[in-house]
């Protein structure tokens, strides 16, 4: 029987930056996740009918909303773009 591994706090979410992948500690302008490098960045999406994509923070973090098609998840938006 295999024992799951305990957790341990502050572990069990890391956010990565979108841009380089390291750990995401400041929020930019438009209130996406990045590193300290990249505060300043402004991050253009595109949605895959090609509007644009809106950051929206929300209950359970960044997501965004496309005029055409809602809301669309964080990770669905950086496959997208081939970000993540």
């Amino acid at each position: 029987m295999r024992v799951p591994k305990k957790k341990v706090y502050g572990q069990s979410k890391t956010e990565r930056c979108p841009l380089c992948g390291d750990r995401a500690l400041i929020k930019n302008p438009q209130g996406i996740p990045v590193c300290n490098d990249h505060k300043d960045f402004i991050i253009e999406l595109v949605c895959s009918c090609g509007g644009p994509l809106e950051p929206k923070q929300g209950k359970w973090g960044v997501f965004f909303v496309c005029e055409r098609c809602g809301p669309i998840s964080w990770s669905k938006a950086m496959a997208m773009n081939d970000l993540g």
